[in-house]
């Protein structure tokens, strides 16, 4: 039997007939009221014990079932279901059953085809398994047994490592961005550096663990035990962040998107939202249906954010909106996009003149300005639901206090001989308003005239020099000066490179003016799988084609090698030649390297299947990102070429293939590489490309 992944989006459509208040009503915040949102049922044959996400969809265990969230069975069994596992790109799942006699078994089955089995774990060379994990890229399924950790290759089953563990565990989860492993039994969780393969934290809690489980990014941990509480940990450090006590039993957790917002099941009926950032801020949310024994958040097909979890006989879904931004997280990453752009040497500006225009005391004012300036759009008119109120006088310092109902007090410097004409807030106007965010993620204004119409005066209050959003964890100096002008030196051979392989290419009638190659580059501060503060060296190479030469100088309708594209040989040719020239000192045995590869095509129907010539052999179910999700694509020559995501991603294939077989020294790195593709909504030659990004891991 033949099983189609249905999205939720599909199914809540199915259910606007009968439920359209699923999509108007939401979970607010607990200082906002609203409706009770609606709860939505996808009925099942059995009640779920385990809910597994895969992008739009959950897949649930039951004590016999593995069934799909419209309750569809991939797989049932006698033996009692221990654990589930989904692989990210969703094509497979791993589960751990026992038979009356307590013999533990693996075995691998495919999403897509009733009960067929992929492939089986061998006991009796790796002894029982008791947990199961797949890594986050799809690559890689980790079995956890009494001997140890054992890693696989999922397709063949080829072990490719192994790894001692600190105890046999029941539950492991893994990070997104693969750095820790974390396992979990009874009292005890442990935190693994998948990296170097040693123990980073080791807790015993003295009471059941019910539940961990990482934020999306991997910036926060969490632990959820019995007895109610709740312990977050920044995973820099896995120092506590947060303690939350009074969770009933402590039944589940999930975070929110964002990290702002943990959802806990305190008892099998009670849902509570806890916003992180300021704790005291609860919602509980009833469930009369019960039922609650795990719960995990997926994503509709318009992002929005789905709260999935058990019931009798049941999945549940809520849909959430309304919850407040992480305006701190928001505001941060933008900035960081804003100061890179800063940052970069301007057209015909001199070395000399960049060293006058970047420094320490410009950088973090630049930096101010842009948080400023974020935070003021992102807060909106927060005076109009603000009341206004004149607080006491402060002679010493020649300050009065202005309160707000909704906002911290300012001290608006006024003179001892004014302060009597201040009678009434009704007298005062603000104007050229400016906000910040607090490190509680809520608002304050840091500048503003504030006129007063009983005197007609108007006074200055001015607080940009407060302490900036160190509180984020981000450090505008971690890059020195020096290390800017080296990459901004760099940047501008490779800005040279660019056009002397251009000109090589318009002379020999490969591209045209009508093809734009970009390069760029810029140092990212990160931090690795042990917490210290590392340099990443990112260099991202794309093209631009004319839409009416697109044709002619990028990838005709239906091609997908690198050498039917002038744009892509071109580009590939300034790649090369940069990694094998200035760049080279980069590429070092050994060193962290991520590939990412974009590869686009149009929406143009493939009428009649396009031949595959196998030139990068039998690609089956190959993980890869398309419109940001991560799925599996099968390409294979028997089967031809059939959709326009195929094409997309074997001219993604042909960079990865060039740059391994062409480029010197990039082989001996410990380069991952990922592939993403896109297919556009137009149709056109202008929607047919590559790109290349490259980022060089703790290079400095």
């Amino acid at each position: 039997m033949k099983l189609k992944n249905i999205t939720l989006a599909f199914l809540l459509a199915q259910a606007l007939v009968v439920a359209p208040e699923l999509y108007a009503q939401t979970v607010a915040p607990a200082t906002q009221t609203t409706e009770k949102p609606k709860e939505y049922k996808f009925r099942q044959s059995s009640t779920p014990v385990q809910l597994v996400p895969y992008n739009t969809i959950v897949y649930s265990r039951t004590p016999s079932q593995i069934l799909t969230m419209r309750g569809d069975e991939l797989y049932s069994t006698k033996n009692n279901l221990v654990t589930l596992s989904v692989i990210p790109s969703g094509v497979s799942f791993g589960v751990i059953e026992r038979d009356k006699k307590g013999r533990k078994e693996a075995n691998f089955y495919s999403t897509s085809e009733h009960a067929h089995k992929l492939g089986s774990f061998d006991v009796k060379k790796y002894g029982s398994p008791a947990a199961i994990v797949y890594s986050p890229d799809a690559r890689k399924i980790m079995v956890a047994t009494e001997s140890g950790l054992y890693v696989f290759e999922p397709r063949k089953m080829t072990l490719l490592d192994t790894m001692e563990l600190p105890f046999v565990p029941e539950e492991m989860a893994i990070s997104d961005n693969a750095y820790y492993l974390t396992l979990s039994a009874g009292d005890r969780v442990a935190v693994i550096n998948l990296e170097q393969k040693k123990v980073r934290r080791d807790w015993n809690f003295g009471v059941k663990v019910t539940d961990m489980t990482f934020s999306e990014g991997s910036s926060l941990f969490a632990v959820l035990t019995e007895d109610g509480i709740l312990s977050v940990y920044d995973t820099r450090n896995f120092n506590i962040k947060n303690t939350i006590d009074d969770l009933g039993s402590g039944v589940a957790c999930a975070f929110s998107t964002d990290g702002k917002y943990m959802f806990v099941a305190t008892a099998p009926d009670t849902l509570e939202l806890i916003n992180l950032v300021r704790p005291a801020d609860r919602n509980t949310i009833p469930v009369e249906s019960g039922g609650i024994s795990d719960m995990a958040f997926i994503k509709d097909s318009e992002g929005n954010s789905i709260l999935t979890y058990t019931g009798p006989n049941a999945i549940n879904a809520r849909r959430v909106q309304n919850l407040e931004p992480h305006f701190n997280k928001l505001i941060s990453d933008e900035v960081d996009e804003m100061m890179a752009e800063w940052l970069k040497m301007m057209p015909g500006e001199s070395m000399e003149d960049y060293r006058a225009r970047v420094n320490d005391e410009t950088r973090a004012r630049q930096r101010r300005l842009f948080e400023d300036e974020i935070s003021t759009r992102l807060a909106g008119d927060l005076l109009a639901s603000a009341t206004m109120s004149l607080g006491n006088y402060d002679r010493t310092n020649q300050v009065l206090a202005i309160d707000f109902s909704t906002m911290p007090t300012i001290y608006l410097p006024v003179p001892e001989n004014d302060v009597t004409s201040f009678r009434t807030a009704d007298d005062l106007v603000l104007s050229d308003v400016q906000y910040g965010v607090l490190p509680d993620d809520t608002f304050e204004i840091v500048y503003a005239k504030v006129k007063n119409n009983a005197d007609g005066k108007t006074y200055e209050y001015n607080n940009h020099d407060r302490v900036a959003m160190d509180f984020m964890g981000g450090d505008s100096n971690v890059v020195s000066l020096e290390i800017l002008q080296q990459q901004q030196m760099e940047e501008l051979k490779l800005q040279e490179l660019r056009e002397k392989v251009v000109e090589e290419a318009k002379n020999a009638s490969t591209i045209s003016n009508h093809t734009n190659i970009a390069v760029d580059s810029r140092v990212v501060p990160d931090f690795d799988a042990d917490g210290n503060k590392i340099l990443n060296y990112e260099v991202n190479f794309t093209y631009q084609v004319d839409p009416e030469f697109s044709a002619s100088e990028d990838f005709p309708p239906g091609k997908y090698l690198v050498d039917e594209s002038g744009a892509a040989n071109a580009m590939l040719k300034i790649v090369k030649e940069a990694f094998e020239g200035d760049f080279s000192q980069y590429l070092k045995p050994g060193k962290k390297l991520k590939v990412v590869i974009s590869g686009t095509a149009d929406a143009t129907p493939i009428v009649r299947t396009i031949p595959y010539t196998g030139v990068y052999g039998d690609l089956e179910a190959e993980p890869i990102y398309e419109n940001g999700d991560l799925t599996a694509i099968t390409v294979t020559k028997a089967g031809g070429i059939k959709e326009n995501r195929q094409l997309a991603f074997l001219r993604a294939e042909g960079v990865k293939e060039f740059l391994q077989k062409n480029v010197d020294k990039l082989s001996d790195m410990n380069a991952d590489y990922t592939v993403k593709v896109d297919v556009a909504e137009g149709k056109g030659a202008e929607f047919r490309r590559i790109n290349a990004n490259f980022v060089f891991v703790d290079v400095f």
